[in-house]
């Protein structure tokens, strides 16, 4: 047609069919090609058809784009149902009980490609939830399932539902997009609010094995929990979650797909996290309750340097379960099922704002780079993927991870190099301190001295191999010759150092055979006071039922009166002493650790000494306590009594030097999170000259130089133990023991700082 035929039939079209807006549509843009001046873009209906395959290949990842829709629509649950499925051309249903959409959203939002609406208002309206769908391909992933789409939605306030119907088939190649219409009309209501998807004509066969399949890709699409706390809104609205369904319907009866994967995250050997917060700070932290291991600190964007944070994360955090098969640290049991799920499920997966990224932690996706480690053996404890289950929490606000137009993978940038390193890191962090506790070999070449791996080789290797495998995964992933050549100065400098280390690994080596020698015969003078306390219980009550019997026969005999009832005190006080000795000895037979009441624990200690201080002429004040649920975080009742009984001793040694009046004091309260203990006495004090070093092992100032001094009236001796094995009972708990500020009217007041119960330890133990 020429320009005149298209102007002649828009005119008539114009006059006797007013509302026929596709026709006006399909003349108005034949019209405006013959525009010699100006050029327009037009788009060829096929690129739906197009979109549909390219840009959402997979079946996982159509369903995926469609429960993400419902999730922005606030949603709290999605019903998916299938029907005649099981061969090309069935039907699926996406049901949920969102928001819906109005007739303005509708148009404005499904029906334009590309809409910008998610990008205006990030946040859901009533949850408040981060969007999940950005690229718009949701209208895809419609396409790519079946033939035909039929949309019914409503809104709360409304009146009526919304229905439009499109076939697919519409749009085909040259046709002009904006010529093909799809009816829209108004029904009753039939729920308060939501959206229904039907779909026909699917284009793939639907069994239930593939549903299942489905099922579990879905299921693994949505973060399993957040590692970050759920905040309220401003209305104080909290999101109730979010559940997917999934059924067939065979012969008009519906078969719910159960999901069949195992919990398995309680029987791990450890629990490994890691988070960089919103500074750019690395934390880690690792527990063990098989191994009786907690550790925690820094990991930083510098391996050298524990300060430099990470300049492009943030909010980063994630958890990884750790399995170590045959070595009993897993239940025979459960094995065999564990180990063929990592098969499938193993690795560490990323979760963008609480949904998934393919294919990060896929079978046979080393994003990380465990299993490439792994093989290299350059470290030989077992961190392939199979022993990890883990994932990333990413809240990606400011968008510094884009995900592909595809939605498969993250757009490679700075950041993403940082988040492997950084999580590479961590994870072999802890593995290497796991190795340690069990003994278990880590390098090749490490040495073996007393059936002991020597832990300061590992170091040293450890650090040239992490700096190695930074710079060269740097080289790899960016061209910036300034980076490289840092990288190598840092590896140059601490390879310098690596001579030098070694130096200290011998004298290392040393403390630690002779540490380990005193602590054998401590084991063994333990055993001896066991039975000891055992075999006077005896002795002590057939004297204290022979001086009753003389204090009654001698009532007139006013001297042997007073000698006799001094030597029933002193038969108390050692009573006294034994018995909570006994108690203390009694309680190591019992292994398991719980909350110690420290209110309860210093008042039994305070009690118990009592008679002791009176004899040595010391005062020791009634214990300052503040508050009266003072727990601490779970312990073995026996090392409160080792810390006070070592603190006190210590006490009674300074004040015996000094020659002051002697005075004790105890003080207990709680700081947010943390139990305070404050130890003061007026003895001799502590020198500025060896605050730092009455933690090391061996060091005391009360040991005789010589067996000839070590006599009967030597009453001040130690070992030099005391205060280390305090302080080592401490960090276990991560606690901590230092020289503080003396109170007033003190000389030395040492503090202690241990870890509160928290609210589920109480709980647990019925607190």
């Amino acid at each position: 047609m020429d320009e005149a035929s298209v102007r002649e039939e828009l005119e008539i079209i114009l006059k006797k069919e007013p509302n026929n807006y596709g026709k006006i549509l399909e003349l108005s843009t034949k019209l405006a090609a013959f525009d010699n001046d100006n050029i327009r873009f037009s788009v060829d209906a096929g690129v739906i058809d197009r979109l549909g395959s390219e840009l959402v290949a997979r079946q996982e990842t159509a369903v995926s784009e469609l429960v993400k829709n419902a999730y922005d629509a606030d949603a709290t649950k999605v019903n998916i149902r299938f029907e005649n499925s099981d061969s090309i051309g069935g039907t699926l249903y996406i049901e949920d009980n969102g928001t819906g959409m109005t007739r303005d959203q509708l148009i404005n939002g499904f029906m334009r490609i590309s809409s910008t609406a998610k990008i205006h208002n990030p946040l859901s309206d009533i949850y408040r939830r981060k969007r999940a769908g950005q690229k718009g391909i949701g209208r895809f992933a419609v396409q790519r399932l079946g033939e035909k789409l039929t949309i019914t939605t409503q809104t709360a306030n409304s009146n009526h539902s919304l229905v439009v119907v499109i076939n697919w088939s519409d749009y085909s190649n040259d046709i002009d997009l904006l010529s093909v219409s799809n009816k829209i009309h108004s029904i009753s209501k039939a729920r308060e609010s939501g959206t229904i998807l039907k779909i026909e004509l699917l284009k793939d066969k639907w069994s239930e094995a593939s549903i299942k399949r489905i099922y579990n890709y879905v299921g693994d699409i949505l973060q399993p929990f957040p590692l970050s706390e759920i905040e309220e809104n401003d209305d104080d609205t909290i999101d109730p979650g979010f559940k997917v369904n999934f059924s067939k319907i065979i012969n008009g009866r519906q078969l719910n797909i159960a999901d069949e994967k195992t919990m398995v995250y309680n029987h791990a050997t450890a629990v490994i996290e890691g988070e960089v917060d919103n500074n750019g700070n690395g934390l880690f932290s690792l527990e063990s309750k098989k191994l009786n291991l907690i550790e925690i600190g820094n990991i930083s964007s510098d391996p050298d340097n524990d300060d430099v944070p990470f300049s492009k994360l943030k909010n980063v955090k994630f958890r990884a379960y750790y399995f170590i098969y045959n070595s009993n640290l897993v239940p025979k049991m459960q094995e065999t099922s564990i180990r063929k799920l990592a098969r499938t499920q193993g690795g560490i997966r990323l979760y963008r704002n609480g949904f998934r990224v393919l294919p990060y932690g896929e079978p046979y996706n080393d994003w990380v780079g465990l299993d490439e480690s792994t093989k290299r053996r350059s470290i030989l404890p077992v961190h392939s993927n199979l022993n990890f289950f883990g994932f990333v929490e990413l809240i990606d606000e400011n968008n510094d991870f884009n995900e592909t137009s595809s939605r498969e993978g993250l757009v490679e940038n700075e950041a993403l190099i940082q988040l492997r390193n950084f999580i590479y890191r961590t994870i072999m962090t802890a593995v290497i301190k796991i190795a340690q506790v069990r003994n278990v070999k880590i390098v090749s070449g490490q040495t073996v001295n007393n059936k002991i791996y020597e832990t300061v080789e590992v170091r040293i290797k450890n650090i040239a191999f992490t700096l190695e495998e930074l710079d060269r995964e740097l080289e790899k992933e960016s061209g910036s010759i300034e980076v490289k050549k840092r990288r190598k100065r840092k590896i140059d400098q601490v390879k310098k150092e690596i001579e030098a280390l070694r130096i200290a690994q011998e004298e290392e080596k040393d403390q630690l055979l002779k540490e380990r020698s005193m602590l054998r015969v401590l084991s063994s003078v333990g055993l001896t006071i066991g039975l000891f306390l055992h075999e006077v219980k005896d002795y002590i009550l057939n004297m204290d039922l022979n001086v009753s019997f003389l204090i009654e026969k001698l009532n007139n005999d006013q001297i042997l009166l007073n000698r006799l009832t001094l030597l029933q005190s002193n038969i108390e006080s050692f009573n006294t002493y034994t018995s909570y000795f006994d108690a203390v000895i009694s309680q190591n037979v019992v292994r398991s650790l719980k909350p110690i009441d420290l209110k309860k624990a210093i008042n039994t200690f305070w009690k118990t000494i009592e008679n002791d201080l009176i004899k040595n002429d010391i005062k020791l004040e009634e214990p300052e306590i503040v508050g009266n649920y003072l727990f601490s975080c779970p312990m073995h009742p026996s090392e409160w009594s080792s810390i006070l009984f070592n603190l006190f001793t210590n006490s009674k040694k300074a004040i015996k030097r000094s020659n002051n009046i002697g005075v004790i004091n105890i003080e207990c309260g709680k700081n947010e999170n943390k139990l305070i203990v404050r130890f003061s006495d007026t003895g001799d004090g502590i020198s500025e000259e060896i605050k730092d070093r009455i933690f090391e092992e061996f060091f005391t100032t009360s040991s005789p130089n010589t067996l000839d001094d070590l006599d009967s009236k030597n009453e001040i001796t130690g070992t030099g133990l005391g205060l280390k094995i305090v302080k080592d009972i401490l960090s276990s708990y991560r606690g901590k023991i230092f020289v503080d500020n003396p109170k007033y009217g003190y000389s030395t007041t040492i503090c202690i700082e241990v870890p509160a119960a928290t609210d589920k330890d109480l709980d647990k133990y019925g607190l």
